[in-house]
């Protein structure tokens, strides 16, 4: 069974000034890109079943300043399906990246796990609206994907 969700997007914002956002408190999926050169590059998806702000603050620490430009996150929030329960939701989450990190695949430079084999208890197919950036519209295990 296949289970639908939605991923919202912030707008990209700056890394080091989004720690300060009202929204660190909430929980979701984050896309770390870079601007480097003029070109925008695919670091790290990550989730965060905390807090944004905790999560975010950690990468700071520990990698970030590996890589050369300007450094912005967007934040996804699961809008869709409404009603569940707090651990259904952050199965969801845990799914939403696992699945997002293989189907990135090999474009995201940062990401080590989930790139080569993946496993989420759910397969979803995943619609992502407002600032996506390079994730498309909508994204799913092919047949061929889940059961190979």
């Amino acid at each position: 069974m296949t289970r639908k969700i939605t991923l919202d997007w912030s707008y990209p914002m700056d890394i080091n000034n989004i720690l300060v956002d009202s929204r660190m408190n909430d929980i979701g999926i984050y896309y770390i890109t870079r601007n480097f050169g003029g070109k925008i590059s695919d670091l790290y998806i990550g989730k965060t079943t905390y807090s944004f702000g905790s999560r975010l603050e950690s990468h700071n620490w520990f990698w970030l300043d590996d890589y050369r430009g300007s450094k912005q996150v967007r934040l996804g929030y699961l809008v869709s399906p409404k009603r569940i329960s707090e651990d259904d939701k952050k199965q969801l989450i845990n799914d939403a990246e696992m699945t997002l990190i293989w189907l990135m695949g090999d474009s995201l430079i940062h990401n080590k796990q989930c790139i080569k084999t993946c496993s989420p208890k759910n397969r979803l197919y995943i619609k992502n609206i407002g600032y996506r950036g390079n994730l498309l519209p909508e994204m799913f295990f092919t047949d061929e994907q889940w059961n190979g």
